[in-house]
């Protein structure tokens, strides 16, 4: 069996030298189709730590008319409370409100701060999910609610009394629809030609082993025995172009991405060991499909064993 497999290795690397013009071509469009795996699944993974990051931060918050009775303001809480999508509720006074406004413009803008005339901001409560992409049913059945109908500081416009960063979260979907759609076109794309190069690559070898494999029959060599060198070619290929886009993807990881982070501090950019490995597997393990899946079609093609 050792003495198989050194042979088959042996056969598979003078082919890949014979016909190193087809299998760099190969090489190189495995490299790039793989390559755009891997970034497409990177950014998936960096646009999922930002969707998570926005969808943490998104809750709704319900302005209070000034003068709300507390026996409406305390029915309004309870039934926030009740409902089975909301986490917690707090409320915010107007002193509460005028301090954190304060807080947040202090040092940007203390002349601001100065011309305030009294307090105009008003009373709210401060809603948190559960599931934060609850957060268009949690608001319409605030909307139809008569306690908040009852509080709000804007009854005559109920949608300007309710604050929720639910369009944010939405569009961020969007845009990682929109760029995984994209990415799975151009991956189909490019496997499709490499594919086309390693059938090309693998067809050329068996042309030109043609009289051995003839040989190889009459002495009554096995089917899969005539087939291992080109599958193992094909593999290698495969192998190479999946460790260059590894080795791009390292560049990016190691070098790119922390410059990034430090540019876009209010972004969580960055990418565990762990998601990195797991890139570096499913493109190994698409790469050799790849590989054999082209060494397959050019052998049913053109190895009539």
């Amino acid at each position: 069996m050792a003495i198989n497999f050194g042979y088959f290795m042996k056969e598979s690397a003078t082919s890949f030298r014979r016909n190193w013009v087809m299998s760099l071509g190969a090489i190189i469009t495995i490299y790039l189709s793989l390559l755009l795996v891997g970034i497409s699944l990177g950014s998936g993974m960096l646009l999922g730590q930002v969707v998570e990051s926005f969808e943490d931060k998104v809750s709704i918050r319900v302005f209070l008319k000034d003068g709300a009775p507390a026996e409406q303001v305390d029915a309004m809480q309870a039934e926030l409370m009740a409902n089975e999508m909301v986490a917690t509720v707090a409320y915010t006074s107007k002193e509460q409100a005028l301090e954190e406004f304060k807080a947040r413009l202090m040092e940007d803008s203390p002349e601001v701060i100065e011309n305030l005339p009294g307090n105009p901001l008003p009373a709210s409560l401060d809603i948190d999910l559960k599931d934060p992409r609850n957060v268009s049913t949690v608001v319409e059945q605030i909307v139809a609610s008569d306690n908040f109908m009852a509080v709000a500081d804007r009854p005559d416009d109920p949608a300007k009394s309710l604050e929720y960063g639910q369009e944010v979260v939405e569009k961020l979907f969007t845009v990682t629809r929109i760029i995984r759609i994209v990415s799975i076109v151009f991956v189909a794309m490019l496997a499709v030609i490499s594919m086309i190069f390693i059938n090309n690559a693998i067809r050329i070898a068996i042309y030109a082993r043609r009289k051995e494999i003839a040989i190889m029959r009459l002495v009554g060599a096995s089917n899969w025995f005539i087939r291992t060198p080109f599958l193992l070619e094909g593999t290698l290929q495969s192998l190479v172009g999946a460790l260059l886009a590894i080795g791009t993807l390292s560049v990016l990881y190691f070098y790119i991405l922390p410059k990034l982070s430090e540019l876009m501090t209010f972004l969580p950019l960055s990418m565990t060991g762990g998601d990195a490995l797991q890139v570096s597997v499913i493109l190994v393990v698409t790469g050799v499909a790849m590989g054999l899946a082209g060494a397959m079609l050019a052998m049913r093609r053109y190895l009539r064993v």
